[in-house]
């Protein structure tokens, strides 16, 4: 009986100390780059995103607390996806409905709410609904990484791992559906960079069952723009009286309250999906 009731402490104790472990980690990567991180609000980014033998240019604007714009384009077409931290996301695309912007729907809106978060799952993560729990650790390109366990608080998990150098969130796996089917999409950052002190990756590769389902790199950063577009987040048609969305279901990340001002930029993490193809046409409707 002693042993039992020793043997049962240690395990209380495991499970308290892996919790705290998992709140230290995400903490230290929250303050990795100290004062730093706040004070970058936006950022315009290039890039281009290698999907089998396609190559796909691509702007970037981003803005706390969660603002983003996407444009990319091949010759002849021109794809925009845009979330203003309010409303529902929208994309146009020019052979869709006439380019006119048609609203993101179901898993596509909130997988782009969700990437239009300036930071990542990691930081103020339990103001967020999520929470972390330490599930080891592992080797991630040759380096020691803490292996984190996230749940969001509509239960969908993903895994991060943290080099335990730097800091630095350098791989992803969460889990989508695709045609009905459960994929584990494994995605890893490399290259950091620092911008105005804070590092970004500039190599972003993402992996299916050992295949690579693309690869981006980022080309340039400005941080902090001194000129933003007032309209850059808006709908090209405006919203209804101005009403907000109503509020999201329960599996949807919450919008901001009230709208964000537009102030001068700042910047995020680039978003760990890639634009979305300009030489797919997506279905209207």
């Amino acid at each position: 009986m002693r042993w039992l009731l020793h043997f049962v402490t240690l395990l209380v104790l495991a499970v308290i100390v892996c919790a705290q472990t998992g709140a230290d980690i995400a903490q230290r990567h929250a303050e990795r780059a100290g004062e730093q991180l706040g004070k970058l609000t936006a950022y315009r980014a290039e890039g281009r995103t290698f999907i089998g033998n396609n190559e796909v240019p691509f702007t970037m604007w981003a803005q706390r607390p969660d603002q983003l714009r996407i444009e990319s384009s091949t010759p002849g077409r021109r794809l925009v996806q845009v979330y203003d931290g309010v409303h529902p996301p929208w994309t146009s695309h020019s052979e869709a409905a006439g380019g006119a912007a048609q609203l993101m729907t179901g898993a596509e809106a909130r997988e782009f709410i969700a990437n239009a978060d300036f930071d990542d799952p990691l930081v103020n993560f339990a103001a967020k609904g999520f929470s972390v729990d330490y599930a080891g650790s592992d080797e991630v390109d040759g380096h020691t990484a803490h292996k984190l366990l996230v749940m969001s608080k509509s239960d969908d998990i993903s895994f991060l791992w943290v080099d335990t150098e730097t800091n630095e969130i350098v791989r992803r796996m969460t889990y989508r559906t695709v045609q009905e089917q459960r994929a584990v999409i494994d995605t890893y950052f490399r290259d950091f960079q620092p911008v105005e002190g804070v590092k970004f990756p500039r190599k972003i590769e993402a992996r299916t069952n050992g295949r690579i389902i693309y690869t981006t790199l980022i080309d340039q950063m400005e941080p902090n723009p001194e000129k933003w577009p007032a309209d850059l987040f808006e709908h090209p048609g405006g919203w209804p009286d101005g009403k907000p969305v109503a509020a999201p279901k329960a599996d949807e990340p919450k919008p901001a309250e009230g709208k964000p001002e537009v102030i001068a930029p700042a910047a995020p993490r680039p978003p760990d999906k890639p634009p979305e193809e300009a030489g797919d046409k997506p279905k209207s409707g």
